[in-house]
């Protein structure tokens, strides 16, 4: 089993928390060895957490406890445990209250259960929402949670589980046993104690400094592009333009005029970052400057980006085929205020030719002979995609039969042939009509063949069947 690493002492993080004496005397963690009041000497940088805290302790000695906020306590306990808590076993977040995710009551019958599921799934499929990264995750929450609401037996257990309180901490499957008594959850006195959650100023605080550790992209853009079969088959560099967010011309990006003054950040007091004992982050109000502008552009609103038209150069690889996406990263929407720029996906066309046929990554190109040329053999110039070549022609080659050239196709993006093949398929030109010399050397061929032993003369003579027909 891993072992969790709680970064706290063994009394519960609360207690420390809203205990004024511990903001008024020095106290040395047993991890980092540094005064709990007093972070890195600069009080100033705590000071929003104090306040925080201070509306909190008072409530917590008059009132004997907290009314505020619902769902508070357990929204901080999950999220801090889903994101600071550090693990040597394969360790996750359980996901939210899935009757919360699916926006039904806890009493909600199986009808209930599969309207919701079906109104939510058809609202945030990853189908209907390509240009939102976020909808897969959610998507994939609305469908546990319907996989674990529908089955009796998963809900009861589910259920059970909720009212039993379970720390919302959870280990791999080969690693549960034993975790609810190995484990202590460091809120959990603190909330059997006051019967209430934490205000919503506490839980803010918390989010505030460290929600924005996970990095923020601009939306994905996904476009469509039509090009030849010669430019799919050789490879080409094409130039696509689309709308889409670009860096503002007025501020660059920076979402406040160029001359604009800074100020020091009051979140961090110039600092750059912010620390909620035992965790230090990068200042979320100034994202580490320590300095903010409060005057915002006028012509992005502050949002560092506006709409606009974007051209990028894309190289089209050889052997593309229709259907298939290429993606450029950090080519799609531009990312104002330091997000970073999404990705451009482009879905490719590709046009039939007139004189090659497709099929994978082998073609199939007709070549036209004539009857004589069928019977004696001969050779014939045909068309391949690197250009015209000369084929030989079997003797007696049947209309419609093939004639293959290895490696003459296509380029593969994968397997071990590098190349697919051209297949020559065989069009034989017969000719509507003849004159007296050769009608009679026909004639006099049809009789030739017809006293061959091998042959019928009626059925498989096509020859004489040709001559007789006019």
């Amino acid at each position: 089993m891993g072992r969790l690493w709680l970064g706290i002492p063994k009394r519960s993080l609360p207690s420390l928390f809203l205990s004024r004496k511990a903001f008024g005397r020095p106290w040395s963690s047993p991890i980092m060895g540094s005064p709990l009041g007093l972070v890195q000497g600069r009080k100033e940088a705590f000071s929003p957490f104090m306040r925080a805290i201070s509306h909190l302790s008072t409530r917590y000695e008059t009132n004997g406890g907290i009314v505020e906020g619902t769902h508070d306590f357990m929204r901080l306990r999950t999220f801090l445990l889903s994101r600071f808590f550090h693990a040597t076993g394969p360790c996750y977040a359980i996901e939210r209250d899935y009757y919360e995710i699916l926006g039904i009551p806890q009493d909600a019958s199986l009808d209930d259960i599969k309207k919701a599921f079906h109104a939510l799934a058809k609202k945030y499929h990853p189908d209907a929402n390509k240009n939102n990264p976020t909808s897969k995750r959610k998507f994939q929450e609305i469908r546990d949670a319907y996989e674990t609401l529908r089955d009796p037996k998963k809900r009861a257990k589910y259920d059970k589980k909720s009212v039993q309180g379970s720390e919302k901490v959870g280990y791999a499957a080969d690693d549960t046993e034993g975790f609810h008594e190995a484990y202590h959850d460091p809120f959990s006195e603190f909330h059997k104690t006051n019967h209430g959650p934490f205000s919503n100023s506490f839980f803010k605080i918390f989010t505030e400094v460290f929600e924005h550790e996970r990095e923020t992209y601009a939306a994905d853009t996904q476009v469509e592009l039509n090009i030849s079969f010669s430019e799919a088959a050789k490879g080409c560099i094409k130039q696509v333009s689309f709308t889409s967010q670009v860096l503002c011309s007025s501020c660059h990006g920076r979402g406040h005029p160029v001359n604009a003054k800074p100020s020091r950040c009051p979140t961090c007091n110039g600092v750059g970052t912010v620390t909620v004992f035992p965790f230090t982050s990068t200042c979320s109000s100034c994202r580490g400057l320590g300095k903010i502008i409060k005057d915002h552009c006028s012509a992005c609103r502050g949002l560092g980006v506006v709409d606009g038209v974007k051209n990028v150069n894309v190289t089209i690889p050889a052997g593309v085929d229709s259907g298939d996406t290429i993606s450029v990263p950090n080519a799609g929407n531009q990312g104002g205020n330091g997000v970073h720029p999404g990705n451009l996906y482009i879905k490719l066309q590709v046009d039939k030719d007139p004189v090659f046929l497709r099929d994978g990554s082998d073609v199939y190109v007709d070549t036209h002979i004539s009857f004589t040329q069928a019977i004696l053999g001969g050779n014939v110039e045909v068309p391949t995609l690197s250009g015209k070549t000369k084929v030989k022609i079997p003797k007696g080659v049947q209309p419609g039969q093939l004639l293959i050239l290895r490696g003459r196709g296509l380029p593969k993006q994968i397997g071990l042939v590098d190349h697919g093949d051209q297949y020559v398929r065989f069009r034989v030109h017969f000719p509507s009509s003849v004159n007296d010399r050769q009608r009679e050397l026909l004639e006099e061929f049809a009789k030739e063949e017809a006293n061959q032993e091998s042959y019928g003369f009626a059925d498989g003579n096509w020859l004489y069947q040709q001559l007789s027909t006019g």
